[in-house]
């Protein structure tokens, strides 16, 4: 009986000592083996097991895992107290997947770092596209285009009506002749519209007779003329002077349009005369308001001895001018004692005229 009685105790020790040992063979396996154990050992465990039905995520690892342990699966049934390391042990690889997935978006972190700066690089390109928008272009040159070419006197054809074998004619024919002009006299009491038919320019003299130009004979001529004799001015209605336009006794003129081409950089009073005395004088006109005066009698603004109508523009009765048309202040018998600034003056105005403006 004592016998039996120490047999059944060695076999409970040994029992108890194979208990004791599982449980430190699966901490030695680093917790695998419960994963096939929690499905057999899950019934056996009561309130305890709560935890363990959350690992859904079990059966997924389950084929991740190799082959269980070593161990026995009578000793894997036994330990109900390894069952409460599994679920300790079944985190783990959850948190293993946990990094992986964490890695994933770590290369798209870089993607949106490199598109911030592609769009930073963006905002510079715009402010240095809109800076050239700011400098247009430009029509500056525009005027330059508008500028006519100015027309020459060389080989124009000059028609000259004056007085017969007056001398300040023959000297202001040889001049015109200087600048370039193919002059063609013709004496007042022929004259007739035919002789200014193919002409390019015409001048009155102060010799002519004023008889010539009455009635306005000249209205509907549409050729750039010069003036060196009142009369024509008026009955042309540019003037409203007829008789009695002059200015004795004076050698100098004011320029009032200093800037003009025609003043030739003369401006304030100028000397036309070498000398002058109670004979001596010069012309005038008393233009309408569309004209442009360039010089005036000394001290008179209102007594224009330079003027000019351009073409296009009007008289105050209503008059279109057909051709620029000129006058200068000129008298008989002076071109002996004119000065240069005299004849320069005259020059310019004639080669304006010519311009047909």
């Amino acid at each position: 009986m004592k016998r039996i009685i120490a047999l059944l105790i060695a076999i409970v020790m040994t029992i108890s000592i194979a208990a004791c040992g599982s449980p430190a063979a699966n901490q030695a396996d680093g917790g695998t083996a419960p994963k096939g154990a929690e499905a057999s050992s899950t019934p056996k465990p009561s309130p305890s097991p709560s935890p363990t039905p959350t690992p859904s995520p079990t059966p997924s690892l389950a084929p991740a895992t190799p082959a269980p342990t070593d161990t026995p699966k009578d000793d894997a049934k036994a330990p109900a107290d390894g069952d409460k390391s599994a679920p300790e042990a079944s985190p783990k690889p959850a948190e293993g997947k946990a990094p992986a997935d964490e890695t994933k978006p770590a290369p798209e972190a870089p993607k949106t770092d490199a598109q911030q700066p592609a769009q930073e690089t963006k905002a510079p390109a715009d402010t240095s596209g809109e800076a050239p928008k700011a400098t247009p272009a430009p029509a500056a040159p525009a005027p330059a285009a508008e500028q006519k070419e100015e027309i020459s006197a060389a080989g124009k054809k000059l028609v000259m009506i004056g007085r017969e074998r007056a001398p300040e004619d023959d000297f202001v024919a040889d001049r015109l002749s200087k600048l370039g002009f193919k002059v063609t006299r013709v004496v007042d009491k022929e004259f007739t519209l035919d002789e200014t038919k193919g002409m390019d320019l015409i001048y009155f003299s102060q010799t002519t007779n004023s008889k010539i130009l009455k009635e306005g004979i000249m209205k509907e001529v549409a050729i750039p003329t010069v003036y060196v004799k009142n009369h024509g001015m008026f009955y042309l209605g540019l003037s409203s002077i007829e008789e009695n336009a002059n200015v004795l006794n004076v050698k100098s003129i004011d320029i009032v349009d200093n800037d003009h081409k025609v003043a030739g950089g003369l401006s304030g009073s100028v000397d036309i005369y070498k000398e002058t005395n109670s004979k001596i004088g010069i012309g005038y006109g008393l233009p309408g308001k569309e004209a442009k005066i360039i010089a005036t009698a000394p001290g008179d603004k209102e007594k224009a001895a330079i003027y000019y109508y351009d073409k296009g523009t009007k008289a105050d009765d209503g008059y279109e001018v057909k051709a620029r048309v000129s006058f200068f202040f000129l008298n008989n018998g002076l071109q002996e004692n004119a000065t240069d600034a005299c004849w320069k003056l005259l020059d310019n105005l004639v080669l304006w005229t010519l311009q047909n403006g």
